[in-house]
């Protein structure tokens, strides 16, 4: 554990230290970048279908999990990579869910994708191919996280990303191959597909706590209901 953490703290110096070199010649711009269309209309969680909606909650092996997988209660986030709100659970309120709940084995994060526009779907087709790399994917996500306002809100977003990949250990070609894997595409968009139609997600970041719904999703409103979880769970 303590060599990956050296590891990812390396890989996010190597980056802020290339990206901001590169801001620093204009390389970057602040425009909005276009929204994806979704897939389907949102809808509200259908009650009578708890089977399903049971089902598509219960960690997959294709899930980026932090935390033990076996813990009995579970976080399950869809997030963005170009959300801000997003950015910043990562950023400040996870390192404490890490060091009260996730490292104690007694909760287990989900991470699961729910792109709102094209910069954050084609980031997220390069943490897939990292995994499919042999690359930690959590790594990914934190550096991209991380890094979020270097890359997400530019025009030249494809080429902001891929200094990251590239840093990271994924190469030229593999990045390439990556965007051009509708596997993978698909199998994002279907992620984002069944958490609208089958959870009634609207927007990101959204979590569920063991079937729940989080409605503040600060420090104090995880504790609250983690501990709920807890209680319901022995």
């Amino acid at each position: 554990m303590a060599s990956t953490n050296k590891n990812a703290k390396l890989f996010l110096f190597a980056l802020v230290a290339l990206i901001g070199a590169a801001a620093g010649y204009g390389f970057f711009s602040q425009s909005t970048a276009s929204t994806l269309k979704a897939d389907a209309a949102p809808v509200a969680l259908n009650s009578n279908d708890l089977a399903a909606h049971d089902a598509l909650l219960a960690p997959k092996p294709s899930d980026i999990i932090l935390g033990d997988s076996n813990a009995l209660v579970s976080i399950v986030e869809y997030s963005s990579l170009s959300c801000s709100h997003c950015a910043n659970f990562h950023e400040k309120v996870l390192p404490v869910l890490q060091k009260e709940f996730l490292s104690t084995g007694k909760v287990k994060l989900v991470v699961r994708h729910f792109p709102l526009n094209e910069p954050a779907m084609r980031a997220t087709q390069i943490v897939e191919c990292a995994g499919k790399n042999g690359l930690d994917r959590a790594n990914f996500l934190k550096v991209l996280f991380n890094l979020q306002s270097q890359w997400a809100f530019g025009e030249s977003f494809l080429n902001d990303i891929k200094k990251i990949a590239l840093v990271g250990g994924l190469d030229s070609a593999a990045f390439d191959s990556c965007l051009a894997d509708k596997t993978i595409e698909n199998r994002i968009l279907a992620m984002r597909s069944d958490a609208e139609k089958t959870l009634g997600i609207k927007s990101t970041p959204s979590f569920i706590i063991n079937g729940k719904k989080l409605a503040t999703p600060s420090i104090e409103g995880f504790r609250e209901a983690i501990k709920a979880a807890q209680s319901a769970s022995k």
